[in-house]
């Protein structure tokens, strides 16, 4: 297999990504709609990059810039394509490349916990998703975490794990997340969640781990029971 990976901001060819990679492998609650997708990568906010395998587009990585934070909001492969390599060559080809930028100080991952997320046949199996983080280095973030709606009139995401995969200053896990990168990551929570409004609890105890005392652990992904829910 002849595998080639690049970044694009071409709308044609980002239109058969969404239609025929990114629709079919999340729900509606976890992808933004196809015209907010597209002027987000025309206008930079998101970093497409493309998989082709023997000319014939098979998977894709997308991240999505918040200050000095690059969240890796979509990775996918075609169905024909699954186990043979790609995604693992699309996730170290997006840390390389949002690693490289002097101005980014953490890659981080959004991944449904297993104990309280079940496989689907279309979606994925959050089992195999923590195994395949976890075989690239990846770690898990001890605060509660959800994905804040992603579009109008979608419920947030609850049941996620906040996943470090890649910082300016990497540190084996189990361990303590450095203060430059726990300084990106309080910046990336206000800018993503905003400050928690009166009687939004789950938020509140999202900035308040973030912002604790004796800093923000960082754990194997495979410990993920220890994460508070």
């Amino acid at each position: 297999m002849s595998l080639h990976i690049e970044p694009t901001s071409d709308a044609h060819l980002l239109e058969s990504v969404y239609r025929e990679i990114l629709e079919p492998s999340f729900p509606a609650t976890e992808l933004t709609p196809r015209a907010a997708f597209l002027e987000q990568v025309r206008n930079g906010d998101l970093d497409a990059l493309v998989a082709r395998a023997d000319g014939a587009v098979c998977g894709a990585i997308v991240g999505e810039r918040v200050g000095s934070t690059v969240l890796i909001a979509w990775l996918a492969v075609t169905a024909n394509r699954r186990d043979r390599g790609v995604g693992s060559a699309l996730l170290a080809a997006g840390i390389e490349r949002w690693s490289a930028s002097p101005d980014v100080d953490l890659v981080l991952a959004e991944i449904e916990r297993p104990d309280l997320h079940l496989a689907d046949p279309a979606f994925g199996d959050p089992y195999r998703r923590i195994e395949f983080y976890a075989r690239h280095g990846a770690a898990a973030l001890v605060m509660p975490y959800y994905q804040p709606p992603i579009s109008e009139g979608m419920p947030r995401v609850r049941g996620l794990i906040l996943t470090l995969v890649a910082s300016a200053t990497p540190a084996p896990a189990p361990g303590i997340l450095g203060a430059d990168e726990a300084v990106a990551l309080r910046s990336y929570l206000l800018e993503t969640f905003g400050p928690a409004e009166r009687g939004d609890d789950e938020t509140a105890r999202i900035h308040a781990a973030a912002g604790a005392a004796d800093g923000i652990r960082v754990i194997a992904l495979n410990d993920y029971g220890e994460i508070p829910v």
